[in-house]
């Protein structure tokens, strides 16, 4: 689809380790941009997850995320949604949806231009459930500049400080490094609210359980993980070649300006 004079280009923008990594970057980023470029989808969702981190606040992009995760604004039927996204995204062909009660994906498959060729899976998840900002949302300018596709869009989207809450649910909630490397990264090169990051983060996690984590359950939880090759490797293939993390100084710091402020 994409041809490779411009993927080396976009290389350039972004150095991932593989080739179809920067491929599916060019395209995450057409398909944003084109989303927003759709007045109605522009108004009915927002951009949120570790896409929105990267892509949004944090320059150069340090590492590699390869879905789009959106939020319904208000509480709605979705198939018009659906449509819009289908007809803005039609470049990628016709995508695999999976319904879940809460939780919509749209799954496009592509094979990379790049030999050996290799299968792209492109994921747009829509949270149909958290209809809700603890901070106000914003619009940020987002643009792409390539030989293949040129574009510029308003974004809606979350206040950093919430973007960082969230992730900090997702920290406890999933065995993905890749959550305790974006806290690390936020909290060290971004003007963090702790007080707003921590409050962004009891209203998500209130609103998914019933009991808030203690810290000390928190900190058992970070505990094992932090045993888990798997989760303390989770970020290898995915940081930029000048990009290098240590996930035991990565907690120590998102222990001691997050962690040792929850309930004792």
């Amino acid at each position: 689809m994409i041809p490779e004079f411009a993927i080396r280009e976009w290389s350039e923008h972004v150095p991932w380790t593989e080739s179809e990594q920067v491929e599916q970057d060019l395209l995450i980023c057409r398909a944003l941009t084109e989303i927003y470029k759709d007045e109605y989808l522009a108004s009915h969702l927002a951009f949120r997850g570790g896409t929105a981190l990267h892509k949004l606040f944090l320059s150069p992009q340090p590492r590699y995320s390869e879905d789009i995760d959106l939020v319904q604004i208000n509480a709605e039927p979705i198939k018009e949604t659906y449509d819009h996204i289908r007809d803005t995204l039609a470049f990628l062909g016709e995508p695999k949806v999976k319904q879940k009660k809460h939780n919509n994906t749209l799954i496009f498959r592509l094979e990379s231009e790049s030999i050996p060729v290799v299968p792209i899976h492109l994921k747009v998840e829509i949270n149909c459930k958290e209809h809700f900002s603890v901070l106000p949302m914003q619009r940020m300018p987002f643009s792409v500049v390539n030989k293949w596709y040129n574009g510029k869009c308003d974004v809606l989207t979350y206040q950093l400080d919430e973007l960082v809450g969230t992730k900090l649910r997702a920290l406890y909630q999933r065995r993905k490094g890749r959550d305790l490397y974006d806290l690390y990264k936020a909290l060290t090169t971004s003007d963090i609210n702790i007080d707003n990051v921590l409050a962004c983060y009891q209203k998500y996690m209130e609103f998914v359980v019933d009991h808030i984590p203690t810290y000390k359950e928190f900190i058992i939880n970070m505990e094992d993980k932090m045993q888990d090759d798997e989760f303390l490797g989770d970020t290898m293939q995915l940081l930029r070649p000048d990009e290098e993390f240590n996930p035991q100084e990565g907690y120590e710091v998102v222990r001691t300006l997050l962690l040792d402020r929850l309930q004792k």
